[in-house]
């Protein structure tokens, strides 16, 4: 992404320095495209490195180790996080939680501040990179998406008061089929509510989730609502009393809140971004349980030239992975 001249296009990088004590050189091997990257391209939000006029997108990684100064083995597979410590290093990034952090001035990888991976080779910090088993590697790229979700999920549970029952995914694009899938594995009774159409590939694989589809129409309330859509509106209005509605999508417009409601009725609205580790460690696990058929029916496989495609819009299936080698 040239932010000089708001365009995104192909342009020849220079090759990562070897890595030094404590990093790994990786080979990219599939990357992901997401709603993020979607954004990223048309400029509405992003910032390349300081002192840099244009950032390398891609944040949805699997990589392999190709050399490495201590600690991993080439050869090894790895799924990296994203954030990285503020420069002033606050209490949340000190003890791990980054995706906390308290100043804003963190650095994500394709994102804000710090070249991502839609490159044949990246350098990373040993700390950063979380192992990835020998028969997650067709699923794990998946990792980065699903430990959103899993933190979205643990933020809700928390936060309910009681214990919840019943839970309603608003949009079934990959963070939505994600969350229903996880949501059903943790015994809640799901609902998934988008616009596609009811006889869509979508709506299918939310049923082979598990879950209760509904296209445009109102659900019954629910203890936990997940708007992952970045549209819904009314996702309030479907919280029952004592609920906890987290937001995962950015509705682009306000959302009114009814304050003597949600007092009386306990309610809870909070929002989440990133992951921590332990919440990655939760989405290696949770792919290894998920049903392996499932998955790779969410992920549509293409060449790296057909990046331009993929970054226009979203296409069935759900989730589209670009081999880089």
């Amino acid at each position: 992404m040239d932010f000089e001249h708001r365009t995104v296009t192909e342009r020849d990088v220079a090759e990562p320095a070897a890595p030094a004590a404590g990093e790994a050189l990786l080979r990219i091997h599939e990357i992901g495209v997401c709603a993020t990257d979607r954004e990223l391209a048309r400029f509405r939000f992003g910032a390349p490195p300081e002192g840099q006029s244009f950032l390398t997108i891609g944040h949805e990684v699997l990589a392999e180790v190709l050399e490495c100064a201590g600690g991993m083995s080439r050869g090894d597979w790895v799924v990296p996080m994203i954030r990285r410590s503020c420069a002033a290093r606050c209490e949340a990034c000190r003890s791990g939680r980054r995706d906390l952090c308290r100043t804003g001035q963190y650095l994500e990888r394709g994102i804000q501040g710090a070249h991502g991976y839609f490159a044949p080779l990246a350098v990373d910090p040993i700390e950063e990179l979380m192992p990835v088993p020998q028969g997650l590697l067709e699923v794990a790229a998946l990792a980065e998406p699903l430990s959103v979700v899993e933190k979205a999920v643990d933020t809700a549970f928390r936060a309910h008061p009681l214990g919840p029952a019943s839970a309603v995914v608003a949009g079934a694009g990959p963070i939505g089929l994600l969350a229903a899938m996880l949501l059903e594995m943790r015994g809640l009774a799901v609902t998934v509510v988008s616009l596609e159409p009811e006889a869509s590939p979508r709506a299918a694989l939310v049923r082979k989730a598990g879950a209760r589809y509904l296209s445009k129409s109102r659900p019954d309330d629910a203890d936990i609502v997940i708007e992952c859509s970045g549209s819904a509106d009314e996702v309030l209005e479907w919280l029952a009393p004592n609920g906890v509605l987290v937001l995962v999508g950015a509705p682009e417009r306000e959302m009114e809140v009814a304050p003597v409601r949600m007092m009386a009725s306990n309610m809870t609205v909070t929002g989440v971004v990133n992951a921590s580790r332990a919440h990655f460690e939760a989405s290696l696990r949770d792919l290894a349980r998920m049903p392996r058929n499932w998955l790779e029916s969410l992920i549509e496989r293409r060449a790296f030239e057909r990046w331009p495609e993929s970054l226009r819009g979203q296409t069935e299936p759900a989730k589209i992975l670009h081999r880089m080698a």
